[in-house]
């Protein structure tokens, strides 16, 4: 029997809570969170698996897609860029994945979605958009731990900084999209894998 949905922020979908977490490699762990889990946090998680191995990364939907692989578009411009797309399906997020170290979200209803339904992942989320001022922050104390994600998580940032949905949308929309990524995640791979 599935849990029971979820309605908070224009999205319904369950939060599950599952058995057992996995465990985790030493360093920080990373959770990207989207809407349906087969477009930009599959393409984030992928792509930085690819740029630093080893590193505890998972992607997650609100309203996930749950058994899906990747959307096409976003799968061939992952595979442009060194990720490997093969294998992946949708996940809905879970309690257990909101206690990873650093949860980006791509848009700010998607982490107030999150923070409603669990108050303590507001201490480490963020949106992927304002890495740049992640990355100011750590440089600013000597790198990247869990006390510079929870002062991060607490700022008031710009706004505009949502990466857009390329979901059922044109090719074009699709390679801006992993263009914007890539450029993101080319930011937050080198404060990652320093906090190894």
């Amino acid at each position: 029997m599935s849990p029971p949905a979820v309605t908070c922020s224009g999205y319904a979908g369950p939060v599950t809570s599952p058995d057992a977490a996995p465990a985790s490699p030493p360093g920080l762990s990373v959770l990207f969170v989207c809407t349906g889990n087969v477009c930009r946090s599959p393409f984030a998680e992928l792509l930085l698996r690819a740029q630093v191995p080893g590193l505890a990364v998972a992607s997650r939907g609100i309203h996930a897609l749950a058994g899906e692989p990747m959307e096409r578009q976003m799968a061939a411009e992952l595979a442009r860029r060194g990720g490997d797309p093969e294998g992946f399906r949708a996940r809905q997020v879970t309690v257990a994945d909101l206690g990873a170290d650093l949860v980006l979200t791509m848009s700010p209803r998607q982490r107030r979605f999150l923070v409603e339904e669990h108050p303590a992942a507001a201490r480490r989320s963020g949106l992927l958009g304002h890495v740049p001022q992640l990355a100011a922050l750590a440089a600013a104390h000597g790198g990247l731990d869990r006390d510079v994600i929870a002062q991060w998580s607490r700022a008031r940032h710009p706004g505009g900084q949502e990466v857009p949905d390329p979901y059922r949308r044109p090719p074009e929309v699709a390679a801006a999209t992993a263009a914007r990524l890539e450029d993101l995640l080319g930011q937050l791979a080198p404060l990652l894998a320093a906090a190894r």
